[in-house]
């Protein structure tokens, strides 16, 4: 199961920094055509989808490599115990976090689609964007699940210092 969510996570990774270079193609071409008189229709909702599928294919790869920022100043004192216990109320309540995100926007998005609602210019459908916003705040509770799961009792957690 670790093998296959990492997968998942490295592949939503690519697919955020295809996100991130969609915008910035699409933003060079604008601003070039426009130049000549030329925009291209709906560069602004385009900007704002890839922005949106970026961070969402973004989080689950920040969440696997601890990469969020942390207040542990405080933690870091505590003796192994207390750091685990932390850690392990830590990932609970981002678990419970990430969860709430994937059902709410996963009900959002049957609600867009059996609504139809679409972007202004393009016409183009938003609840896609939203599914994915769901499955990425799905696995993102795999990856803190598969961290509890990882959490021993032998073991010093790992703590950033970010």
């Amino acid at each position: 199961m670790s093998k296959i969510t990492r997968q998942l996570v490295l592949l939503m990774n690519y697919l955020a920094a295809a996100s991130v270079v969609a915008m910035m193609l699409l933003t060079c071409a604008d601003v070039f055509l426009r130049f000549f008189k030329h925009p291209i229709l709906g560069t602004y909702e385009l900007v704002g989808l890839f922005g949106a599928l970026s961070i969402a294919f973004a989080i689950p790869a920040t969440t696997l490599s601890k990469g969020h920022v942390a207040v542990d100043f405080m933690v870091e004192k505590l003796p192994a115990a207390g750091q685990r216990f932390f850690t392990i109320i830590a990932n609970l309540l981002s678990l419970a976090l990430f969860g709430l995100i994937a059902w709410e926007s996963f009900v959002y998005a049957r609600i867009l689609q059996s609504s139809g609602e679409v972007t202004l210019s393009l016409e183009m459908p938003f609840y896609p964007v939203v599914y994915v916003i769901s499955g990425a705040s799905l696995l993102v509770c795999i990856v803190l699940l598969l961290d509890l799961v990882n959490v021993s009792p032998d073991s010093k957690p790992e703590v950033s210092a970010t």
